[in-house]
């Protein structure tokens, strides 16, 4: 027990000196305490987890939608059938066709002459003085609104005027400063009315000679044609001379070889009690608002032409 004590003893009294006297006099003496080095640090070394195999999932296929039949289209109401016109009636009248006013007179450029050949009256638009002049000698007339005058004729623009009818003063005022347009427009459209009316009458005048001549009795066509009532003859080029050698010899004026544009056949009809051999002649006649088409017919009976008439109206042409 004693020997243990002592190393105890001996222990304490070295590490007290180790401690606490040691230092000084190793500082004196310029010794260095051994320090113990630190215990050096172990390096962890860090091992990353495997990656997991990464297994593709197949893509899921989209559901196919349900493929719904298609629901079938509502009948569509059947369109009301049209009904074809009727065919055109062979016989059916057709209304000649006129030119416009523009075209009559291409623009008020030229009015036709005809129109001129009688003094119309017309109306003065606003207050005008004309310097009327008759030869040498000039005279200047103040004409207020709504005073009336007579045209005579057109130079370019403007009218040639006079206060009368048959006033020798003549002067000259511009058409946009008259009524005349107006005038000179409700005189063709009342020609055209009347134009309208005789091709009208002359068709069913046509009508009824083709009926009459179809049903004319043979014993008619056979006494017709005796001694001195023979039929026309008809010339290759379509003309009749008996027609002609009329023209010519002036039992007519207003039909001309010149302007007959078309000849008809000769037909054979009972007129006012009378047997006569007719032609129809189609030509143009000059009127106040330039050539129209007209027709005429002309009766034969014993070899020559009895008259000329209008088919249209029955009235005899000059």
């Amino acid at each position: 027990m004693k020997p243990l004590i002592v190393i105890i003893l001996a222990a304490a009294v070295g590490y007290v000196a180790y401690e606490y006297v040691y230092p000084p006099f190793a500082e004196a003496m310029k010794f260095t305490k051994h320090v113990a080095p630190a215990p050096k640090k172990k390096e962890v070394v860090v091992v990353a987890p495997k990656p997991k195999p990464v297994v593709k999932e197949e893509p899921k296929p989209e559901p196919v939608p349900e493929m719904k039949p298609e629901p079938k289209p509502e009948p569509k109401p059947e369109m009301p059938k049209i009904p074809e016109p009727p065919p055109p009636d062979p016989d059916a009248f057709v209304a000649p066709v006129f030119p416009s006013v523009d075209d009559v007179t291409k623009n008020w450029t030229a009015v036709p002459a005809g129109f001129f050949a009688t003094p119309k009256q017309i109306t003065i638009n606003k207050d005008l003085e004309i310097k009327m002049q008759m030869g040498k000698a000039t005279a200047a007339s103040t004409f207020k609104t709504g005073a009336k005058i007579f045209v005579m004729g057109q130079q370019g623009a403007d009218l040639v005027v006079g206060a009368s009818a048959g006033s020798p003063m003549k002067g000259v005022v511009a058409m946009d400063d008259t009524d005349f347009k107006e005038v000179f427009s409700k005189a063709y459209e009342d020609i055209k009315v009347v134009r309208i009316d005789q091709a009208r009458k002359a068709h069913e005048y046509r009508l009824a000679a083709a009926e009459r001549a179809k049903n004319a009795p043979a014993s008619s066509s056979a006494s017709s044609g005796s001694a001195g009532n023979d039929k026309p003859e008809k010339d290759a080029d379509g003309t009749y001379p008996l027609l002609l050698a009329s023209m010519k010899s002036g039992e007519v004026t207003e039909i001309k070889p010149d302007n007959i544009k078309s000849w008809g056949d000769v037909e054979q009809e009972k007129i006012d009690g009378t047997d006569y051999w007719t032609v129809n002649v189609k030509y143009e006649t000059q009127t106040m608002f330039g050539k129209f088409e007209t027709e005429a017919q002309a009766r034969i009976k014993n070899g020559r032409v009895e008259k000329w008439v209008y088919t249209g109206s029955g009235e005899v042409v000059p």
